[in-house]
């Protein structure tokens, strides 16, 4: 077990947290925040063995970018923050009964890799067919989580249609500043590479290439919603984006999930679906 798995055996531990609205700093307990995470990640519609595997995964996923990334110390210098985009979305006015059942019938459980360290226990929200290698999602993880595989999954099976096709259109002025002058017009822009699930890899103009995640950030995770992409082209004013699914794709597919719920899979079983390199470990009670 790594030290800093060890540090927290037998004692929960307590966070802060920037609360973006106002500017405080606040401290409490993990298990409470995680109740606030599910409650803003996921909601208490799903079926209770998911909301159970979604607070495993944010707990752990918390200990790890706290443990291996800073948290949002250089930023608030908290651990955490509210702000999705800064680190995972919390709302403590959204935790129902069915949500605090789900996180206390999981206290304390973790996803540990074969190292004995935190896993990066990414989460997501659809996939087609298969969830993301970390290549193709996180780049610069790629030596921290290499147990990030993609699995078959079926999460669009019961996500909301909007996730399982759409098409978005970004100004090409606006792509023409992020790819830069070497790409040219881009009428001749394309996916010229895919990665181990298909996903885009490399977005290609001109003389440029970006790598599809990197895109995505610049252009806003808001707006191209996953690198999941069938097609890319110019029209008019306009660069299209023809694509499916919802997020990053990398780890636990949220409507996957869902799922494998109705289908009667517990918690345990859709966690170790999802993260097949990584084991569940109780470190308090």
């Amino acid at each position: 077990m790594a030290p800093e798995v060890a540090k927290i055996k037998n004692n929960e531990p307590t966070i802060t947290l920037y609360r973006s609205a106002t500017g405080a700093k606040e401290s409490l307990p993990l298990e409470q925040y995680i109740k606030g995470v599910v409650a803003a990640e996921i909601g208490d519609k799903f079926p209770m063995e998911a909301l159970k595997a979604q607070a495993i995964v944010a707990r752990t996923m918390t200990m790890a970018l706290i443990e291996y990334e800073n948290g949002t110390r250089k930023l608030h210098n908290t651990d955490a923050s509210d702000n999705h985009t800064e680190f995972q979305a919390y709302d403590p006015s959204k935790i129902t009964d069915k949500i605090s059942r789900a996180v206390d019938s999981t206290r304390g459980q973790f996803l540990i890799s074969d190292k004995g360290k935190y896993v990066y226990a990414l989460f997501h929200s659809a996939s087609k067919d298969k969830t993301a290698d970390i290549t193709e999602s996180f780049p610069k993880l790629k030596n921290k989580a290499p147990y990030l595989v993609p699995v078959s999954t079926n999460g669009l099976k019961n996500a909301p249609e909007k996730y399982k096709n759409w098409t978005v259109q970004i100004p090409r002025s606006e792509i023409r500043a992020i790819m830069g002058n070497k790409a040219g017009s881009l009428d001749d822009i394309r996916i010229s590479k895919k990665g181990p699930s298909g996903r885009a890899l490399t977005i290609s103009a001109g003389k440029a290439s970006i790598h599809a995640s990197d895109l995505r950030e610049k252009v806003g995770f808001d707006r191209l919603f996953s690198t999941q992409l069938s097609k890319v082209y110019a029209k008019g004013n306009y660069i299209v984006f023809k694509g499916s699914g919802w997020g990053h794709g990398a780890g636990m597919e949220q409507w996957g999930a869902y799922t494998m719920a109705k289908e009667g899979k517990n918690s345990s079983q859709i966690i170790s679906h999802y993260f097949p390199k990584a084991r569940l470990m109780k470190l308090y009670n």
